[in-house]
């Protein structure tokens, strides 16, 4: 009876066991088109990149360089990397320790206060050493490609709520609207920026120009001005550069972006604040109206409202929209080459446009991929960190 009876059970296990492999098999087949495609469009150009990176790689392999290209990049010295390295650990290690300390240690909490100021300091002391020793080109482009984030991402997401939030409420033709702000997200770009440099001309009689007339402002020279919009505003105050006080590298950054990549940002407000609204109206669409009857019942007024319910529970649509934000600002390149004027030099170039001239006018595939794989690492790094910081805090209403 004994071995009948397990007979018996182990019936219905081989039973599970084929139907969990036939499942198994089943899943596997339906993710290898995407795994394919994931595979060979995006794995293994990552690889191959690290590969050219290795070689002085002009229009065929040539010699084995090693790392010849990175030597070329951050110069031969590597102290001035190691303390860049060890400045940016120090203060991802100094916010780990204010983030996970309790209220009983204060100790904790000080002492990860002192390790990010001289984190700080420590960067501040070695990023201008390691730029003047690696390639200046590159690090320009890194600083260009900042500042083309910075002024970018933060104002496309608040214009981007601020819309949303006036097309989510009851207004005759709100459609019409939502379709017109969306336009210039699906225009082909080259036409829009075509039209954008019209506007953007250097000519007295341009729009932009003739709105700066109308305030009393002299005409601007906009996409072919390679100055710094601080320098621009605040004269010599703005330049007062390597003095012995403020490092070269630094005092370009005081000069703040040109005013030819302002005019660009311009055009990337204009293109991507619609389609950041239309984010935020699906977000919108998602919060229960419970929830507001309940606080209007409770005496909550709008703002209140706003910044109670609408704001924590969008959180997920902004982490969404600022990740999507920042990678993509350090990835863009079409707004950004088509519109540039090579009256202003590099003024404009991102690390994205550097990368593409350095492999296809200049011809050193080798180089450009090693100044790539520097891009990869920063964008992973900034998506790790802003995972780390905000992810966190991201409220999905549970």
């Amino acid at each position: 009876m004994s071995g009948e009876h397990a007979s018996i059970n182990k019936a219905p296990r081989r039973v599970r066991s084929l139907k969990s492999r036939r499942d198994t098999l089943a899943a596997y087949m339906l993710l290898s088109p995407s795994a394919l495609i994931i595979g060979v469009f995006g794995i293994f150009p990552l690889f191959f990149t690290v590969y050219v990176s290795l070689f002085r790689w002009r229009l065929a392999r040539g010699r084995f360089t090693g790392v010849g290209n990175f030597i070329s990049l951050f110069g031969a010295n590597p102290l001035a990397l190691v303390a860049v390295c060890a400045a940016v650990g120090g203060a991802v290690l100094a916010v780990f320790l204010f983030r996970h300390r309790s209220s009983q240690q204060r100790a904790r909490g000080v002492f990860g206060g002192i390790l990010l100021a001289l984190s700080l300091a420590g960067f501040a002391a070695a990023l201008p050493a390691l730029a003047a020793q690696g390639d200046k080109d590159v690090f320009d482009a890194l600083r260009v490609t900042v500042w083309y984030c910075v002024c970018t991402v933060p104002v496309q997401l608040v214009a981007g709520l601020l819309l949303a939030l006036l097309l989510s409420r009851p207004l005759r033709g709100r459609q019409a609207f939502r379709v017109i702000s969306l336009m210039p997200y699906i225009a082909p770009t080259v036409a829009t920026a075509a039209i954008f440099e019209l506007l953007f001309s250097l000519r007295p009689d341009s729009f932009a120009n003739q709105v700066l007339r109308l305030v009393g402002i002299s005409p601007l020279q906009w996409l072919q001005e390679p100055k710094g919009v601080f320098a621009l505003i605040f004269g010599g105050a703005a330049q007062t550069g390597a003095t012995g006080v403020i490092p070269a590298y630094w005092a370009a950054w005081a000069q703040g972006p040109s005013l030819a990549l302002i005019a660009i940002v311009f055009y990337s407000w204009w293109v991507f604040v619609g389609y950041y609204a239309l984010i935020y109206i699906n977000g919108l669409a998602a919060i229960p109206r419970q929830l507001y009857e309940a606080a209007q019942m409770d005496g909550a007024g709008k703002l209140r409202s706003l910044f109670s319910i609408t704001l924590p529970l969008l959180s997920p649509t902004t982490y969404f929209l600022t990740l999507l934000g920042v990678i993509g600002t350090f990835k863009a390149f079409t707004q950004l080459y088509v519109l540039r004027n090579p009256a202003v030099g590099s003024a404009v170039d991102p690390i994205s446009v550097s990368i593409f001239f350095t492999a296809f006018r200049k011809g050193n595939m080798g180089y450009a991929a090693a100044v790539s794989l520097l891009l990869f690492v920063i964008v992973l790094g900034l998506t790790v960190a802003q995972q780390r910081t905000t992810g966190s805090r991201v409220s999905y209403g549970d």
